[in-house]
């Protein structure tokens, strides 16, 4: 009875259809606006994690800004020194026992300027073993050459810098830094050339290198791991010994001796040559960061908290990041375009949501008259408390249905004209080249209840300025 009282009530009344059409629009909007700001977030996230940023990265704890590419300090952030990841090793133990990962691959960063012939350009130097990279990056597709394996020197840049600086498959290039008053310069092979799949201005400014050579121009000491290998143990203690080198080198003068054909010493060179094999062969521990991919629909946020916790509890110096701070300084800088885009839609919003609120504390507020005469008959304050609930509460969800509906059929029409951006930095803010709005459900859960929060609100406080008017007032129309 009560239900079906409210309705008529509403039906009767033109000012209802008024009221549902205006909320109609307003949350027909603010799905729309929703599902481009999603759609948006999606592109990027997926262009970076898929191209080079994986869906999170292990760094270690820094005091500075510190991406993929190094510190993120203005001016004086590539005069810093990236540490060492530490325990290396045991690190790798929990990130292969974690079921969640999909694969993870690690990485050496760098800075120097890559030269080819008169053309010169800065490039962030990412040292890695690129046909392990490129398996795990979906984003990125290789066009000519081939990639470099582990053990070999190599180059892999992507198609527009090879453009930019005259760059082909089997030239070989150089990178040099400044070393105090020398530079270091390293000479390097071309063996591939990269496309990727979402244009991006970022992924101009890295190369991948193998590792060896980065850590040549970064001058960084590298250390193995012999896990897998026994080192003799006569060969430790001649590590440790005290050793005379004048009777090291007594015979020297003894010219003969050199022409020996000593089979003694010639099992040890054989020996001392085996060892240099070994220590190829066996895995470097000198990495600044570990990139890491997930399983399809694993939650990202979850897994970093949980590795964070186990590596504070091991006390290691380390930390899980999402993709956003793996980017650095560009992801942030267009997650905080978006956001003040965002706030002046919601600043907008807002405002059209207080005069969506008004006008439900109005539509009840000119009803006193009404509600004194129900209570003058015997209505009690719970009625018409239930009653005003009823028809506002109803106003606002049928508004948000309708909204919802319009605003999910104006998503399929924008991605239906397929709009596509050749402006550079519309390119990256959206993630992709063509804008494609998706309504998800998560977004028309919000609209709902943000929808039934303002019925609620539009309902409470005219209800209860109302009820305090005595009946007989309410009649007369003294408000």
């Amino acid at each position: 009875m009560l239900f079906e009282l409210a309705i008529k009530n509403i039906l009767s009344r033109r000012s209802s259809v008024v009221i549902i059409l205006f909320m109609s629009f307003a949350a027909a909007l603010l799905v729309v606006s929703n599902a481009i700001f999603d759609s948006t977030e999606k592109g990027v996230q997926s262009s970076f994690t898929e191209s080079f940023t994986g869906d999170f990265i292990i760094r270690p704890h820094s005091n500075i800004p510190l991406s993929l590419f190094g510190d993120e300090t203005p001016v004086t952030g590539e005069l810093s020194t990236i540490e060492k990841l530490v325990p290396y090793e045991s690190i790798v133990e929990t990130l292969s026992n974690n079921s969640d990962i999909y694969g993870f691959i690690p990485q050496v960063s760098g800075v120097a300027l890559l030269e080819n012939g008169g053309a010169r350009k800065s490039m962030s130097l990412f040292g890695v073993q690129a046909d392990a990279y490129l398996s795990l990056m979906d984003g990125v597709q290789l066009v000519e050459g081939n990639p470099y394996s582990a053990g070999e020197k190599g180059l892999v840049v992507s198609d527009r810098v090879a453009a930019e600086l005259g760059i082909r498959v089997g030239d070989t290039v150089q990178f040099s830094i400044a070393d105090g008053t020398s530079f270091r310069i390293r000479a390097v092979p071309v063996t591939g050339k990269i496309t990727y799949m979402s244009p991006n201005a970022i992924f101009e400014r890295f190369v991948l290198v193998d590792p060896d050579t980065v850590r040549d121009i970064m001058d960084i000491s590298d250390s193995y791991s012999f896990e897998d290998g026994d080192i003799d143990e006569s060969k430790v203690n001649l590590l440790d010994m005290d050793m005379d080198f004048d009777d090291l080198f007594s015979s020297a003068e003894d010219v003969s001796a050199i022409f020996e054909e000593d089979q003694d010493a010639a099992d040890v060179l054989v020996q001392e040559e085996d060892s240099h094999i070994m220590v190829e062969e066996a895995e470097s521990t000198s990495w600044n960061y570990l990139v890491c991919r997930l399983q399809e629909g694993v939650d990202a946020s979850q897994v970093i908290r949980r590795l964070n916790r186990e590596f504070k509890e091991n006390q290691w110096p380390v930390e899980a990041v999402d993709w956003r701070n793996a980017a650095g300084s560009t992801a942030l800088y267009l997650y905080w375009m978006r956001m003040i885009f965002n706030i002046g839609i919601l600043v907008v919003m807002a405002a059209g949501f207080i005069v969506v609120n008004n006008t439900l504390v109005v539509n009840v507020l000119d009803r006193t008259r009404e509600i004194g005469t129900l209570r003058a008959i015997g209505a009690t304050p719970v009625f018409v408390s239930l009653q005003c609930m009823i028809e506002t509460v109803s106003m606002a969800l049928v508004s948000g249905i309708i909204g919802c509906l319009l605003g999910g059929l104006v998503a399929l029409v924008l991605t239906g004209v397929e709009i596509t951006f050749t402006n550079t930095f519309l390119i990256q803010l959206f993630g992709e080249g063509s804008l494609v709005v998706a309504v998800s459900f998560g977004n028309i859960m919000k609209i709902m209840f943000l929808m039934l929060f303002l019925g609620i609100l539009g309902w409470v406080y005219p209800v209860m300025t109302a009820l305090k008017v005595h009946p007989i007032e309410a009649i007369q129309g003294v408000k």
